[in-house]
């Protein structure tokens, strides 16, 4: 890794999580030891469809409470993809934005709705450049898509907690605590996108889930805007 080619974002999520029918139960401390084993074949096979991808070499599976941001160029030629069950999360640095008039994220997550329409959604941007811009994309089958974006202020278009309501979960009952849908610029979006995706948004600090390693080589308008949003000025 060249170390003195650093990026110019201190800590990112760039990530969409698919989860497909039926469910599994929302996942905690205690129960994320029931969900089923990583797949590194169908990992494979999901990499490869990738519109961000090229070319594609494995590497050994690693943890996925260890996947870290990507923090100097090098790091960007890297994809994880975890496949528990049917639980997919697909790690990219090229689904990354700056919140100026990058659109990275969008593309993808809508081809990912149009492959898979029975299935729950998520994208996710968060870009910290001293201070963080986020993105949040949502498609819950049986609601309209969610979508949220900005800096300190969010703009958001859908109904969040008809969203939630349309994966079961009470937008007010428990589990929802201190969910203010009627404040999208306070809402706490990393408990929101865990509660559509049963647990499994985020690490847990005891799961044991694994993931597979790519390094990638990037089509050549996917690298142009890579080094839009993560190379310094």
């Amino acid at each position: 890794m060249s170390l003195d080619r650093a990026t110019r974002c201190r800590h990112s999520v760039t990530q969409i999580t698919r989860i497909h029918p039926p469910a599994p139960a929302y996942c905690t401390h205690r129960t994320i030891d029931r969900v089923p084993a990583h797949d590194p074949a169908r990992a494979r096979a999901i990499v490869r469809e990738l519109p961000t991808v090229a070319g594609v070499e494995e590497l050994a599976p690693v943890p996925r409470r260890d996947v870290r941001s990507p923090t100097t160029f090098d790091d960007l030629d890297y994809v994880t993809v975890g496949c528990w069950g049917g639980v997919v999360q697909i790690t990219d640095p090229a689904f990354g934005e700056d919140g100026t008039g990058s659109c990275n994220l969008d593309p993808v997550f809508e081809g990912q709705v149009k492959a898979h329409p029975d299935a729950r959604v998520i994208g996710a941007c968060e870009m910290d450049f001293s201070l963080t811009y986020g993105k949040y994309l949502v498609h819950v089958p049986g609601a309209p898509d969610v979508s949220a974006d900005g800096w300190d202020e969010m703009a958001v278009s859908g109904q969040p907690a008809e969203a939630l309501r349309a994966c079961g979960t009470d937008p007010e009952g428990p589990g929802a605590e201190g969910l203010d849908f009627a404040d999208p610029d306070g809402l706490d979006w990393g408990a929101y996108l865990d509660l559509i995706a049963c647990g499994l948004y985020i690490p847990l600090a005891n799961e044991t889930l694994m993931v597979s390693v790519f390094k990638v080589s990037r089509p050549e308008d996917t690298q142009e805007n890579i080094e839009e949003v993560w190379y310094p000025e």
